[in-house]
């Protein structure tokens, strides 16, 4: 696990100062590309609108 968050430009000084759930949460996001942008394309996704 060390070396993948290494390779990912995360330093150990980084890991150590955020939580587990932090790390968790940023290795299963979504790609940049793969994030919807348009908030209200998520509306009528969603049928609100």
């Amino acid at each position: 696990m060390a070396q993948n968050f290494l390779e990912q430009g995360i330093l150990p000084q980084q890991f150590y100062d955020s939580s587990y759930s932090d790390m968790q949460d940023a290795l299963n996001a979504k790609s940049r590309k793969d994030r919807i942008q348009d908030p209200f394309e998520v509306a009528r996704q969603a049928g609100l609108i």
